[in-house]
């Protein structure tokens, strides 16, 4: 494992060089914490060479406030550039193709890569729904597998009434998708 430096960010990167399966794991709206740490280091004992990003530059929520203050203040282009360019490096270490996961605010950005990013071959996130001026879900081009909570409350974000029309628009894209 590792930090590794991009020109306007870092990133913790694990796994073995080499690999041929990449992914990019996407932080929750804390930061890029130890349990995302985890999360990474238990992919790439599975055969993949893992990066995530550091979405908030090295800061660390501690409460909801803090956490919502900082999801608020996230440049939503700058995150998507951050993914496509751990998607390269993954590339260029190895990996034949790259998927991405990412986990409620995480899971958002996951779904705008699904949609956006060339450097992307499949799409995991686990609740969150991108703005619409970020992201059109009609628009994904790559199989998606989403999660989400049939009790969760954020609405217009990770609520089940959205998740149906995620999953509409996905039926729309023509892509393959599971929706859990």
């Amino acid at each position: 494992m590792s930090i590794v430096a991009f020109e306007k960010f870092h990133g913790y990167l694990v796994g073995e060089e080499g690999a041929t399966r990449g992914l990019v794991v996407i932080q929750e709206w804390w930061g890029l914490n130890e349990d995302i740490k985890s999360i990474a280091t238990r992919y790439s004992k599975e055969g993949f060479l893992v990066l995530a990003p550091d979405l908030y530059y090295g800061k660390i929520a501690h409460n909801a406030d803090e956490a919502h203050h900082f999801m608020d203040g996230l440049d939503w282009h700058d995150a998507q550039a951050m993914v496509s360019a751990g998607a390269r490096l993954l590339k260029s270490k190895g990996a034949k193709a790259v998927g991405v996961t990412g986990f409620c605010m995480g899971g958002a950005i996951t779904v705008a890569a699904a949609v956006n990013d060339p450097e992307i071959s499949a799409a995991a996130p686990f609740y969150g729904i991108p703005p619409a001026e970020i992201a059109d879900p009609t628009k994904t081009r790559v199989p998606v597998q989403a999660h989400f909570g049939r009790e969760d409350e954020q609405k217009g974000f990770s609520d089940p009434v959205n998740a149906v029309k995620l999953e509409a628009a996905l039926v729309k894209s023509g892509v393959k998708y599971e929706l859990h």
